[in-house]
């Protein structure tokens, strides 16, 4: 670093050649008192200098502008007139949390901005294709700053709320990106309105020999692998919307036609939601376990297979950590699943174009609130928690 240096507004550090290493730990045998230092920042280490700190970032929409600006974006495309979303059919108020009130306050909003010193860099990482393999964040504070890449792609699914919380009691990393290969990357780093590139090169472990044969058909089983943990990651959000909201509408209505001068709906509307929930029951099962609760009481357990994005994921995984073409089982499996994940695809995509698009045409017909898919909601810390398992480790 010299004075050419500190009078740029961003300079990028070039990047050191980066190592994929395999490891394999096994403590099993070393006794009850294994010793462990901390390691240094797995990947590539990525330098760069800010001669001022970046600004903070505009504070985001509240999370019920973001709410709004959903429901409107998920409203399905009729030429029938707009009807309201069915959660606005309960009459019943909105408690807010004390802590959201206050949070969302002048003072308490001042307060935030006020800790906050410097905003973010944007890191994106590109492969000899130009293809996107990763975008990151990095400190923009002035001076030297030091983020890493871990060599990864994007983690093909969002982590589920029970991933998130074993993820902090640092129990696995919820889903990962398959390592990149070895090869040239272009890493690109953004800080407000100055840009700066540099080239990476990554090398494979030393220690393996793997043929380029083998190379080629391990590469492209984990990037099936990895089509496929995307394209499970949106049907499960999808079906467990569409799953959630059935079930608060017909909450809901039968609330509604309790009250002494309540509104009673159709008897072919709520037909049709029953019908459709039990769809979505079904089909949510193959994308989320259902959760079970302690202890020995009730009818014995039934085995069934575990949810599809668990499958998949799992698959990548050992494809992922071991520098091998796959092996006949892992063959096998994969060929068991391609089909299986394109069919309950299939079915997400006939509930959302015909199934739910009927019963939503039915309810505008009859001014009456429709349906429209939510957020899959966080299950309850209850039960076993191996039983929580909905998306992979």
């Amino acid at each position: 670093m010299d004075a050419t240096v500190a009078a740029s507004e961003l300079t990028f550090f070039p990047p050191r050649a980066a190592n994929v290493w395999h490891i394999y730990t096994r403590r099993w045998s070393a006794g009850q008192k294994a010793f462990a230092a901390k390691n240094p920042p797995a990947g590539a280490v990525i330098n760069y200098y800010l001669k001022s700190a970046l600004p903070p970032s505009e504070p985001k929409p509240d999370s019920a502008e973001k709410k709004e600006a959903t429901v409107e974006s998920q409203k399905p495309k009729t030429d029938e007139p707009e009807a309201k979303p069915a959660a606005k059919l309960s009459e019943k108020p909105v408690e807010t949390p004390a802590a959201e009130t206050a949070e969302k306050s002048p003072e308490k909003k001042e307060e935030k901005l006020e800790t906050k010193k410097e905003g973010k860099v944007k890191i994106v990482v590109t492969d000899k294709d130009g293809k996107i393999v990763r975008e990151l964040e990095g400190p923009g504070a002035a001076g030297v700053n030091r983020t890493n890449w871990d060599l990864r792609y994007s983690a093909p699914a969002e982590p589920t709320p029970e991933q998130l919380e074993a993820i902090a009691a640092g129990y696995g990393f919820g889903p990962r990106g398959p390592y990149g290969e070895p090869g040239e990357y272009t890493i690109k780093i953004t800080a407000g309105d100055r840009v700066a590139t540099q080239k990476l090169t990554v090398e494979d472990d030393p220690r393996l020999q793997l043929s380029a044969e083998d190379r080629a058909t391990r590469r492209a089983a984990i990037e099936q692998l990895y089509a496929m943990a995307k394209s499970n990651d949106k049907d499960r959000k999808t079906i467990l919307g569409i799953q959630s909201a059935l079930k608060t509408a017909r909450e809901n209505w039968k609330s509604e036609a309790a009250k002494p001068n309540g509104r009673k709906m159709p008897e072919t509307i709520v037909k049709s939601a029953d019908e459709l929930q039990k769809k979505a029951d079904l089909l949510a099962v193959k994308y989320q376990r259902e959760q079970q609760g302690l202890g020995n009481a009730g009818p014995p357990f039934e085995w069934k297979p575990e949810p599809l994005p668990s499958q998949v994921q799992d698959l990548m995984q050992d494809l992922d950590d071991f520098a091998a073409a796959p092996g006949a089982q892992q063959k096998e499996k994969l060929a068991e699943l391609t089909p299986l994940v394109a069919d309950a695809s299939e079915q997400v995509k006939k509930i959302v174009d015909e199934d739910l698009a009927a019963l939503n045409k039915k309810m505008n017909d009859a001014g009456i609130p429709h349906i429209v898919p939510a957020s899959p909601a966080p299950r309850d810390s209850g039960g076993n928690a191996q039983d929580d398992d909905d998306g992979g480790s």
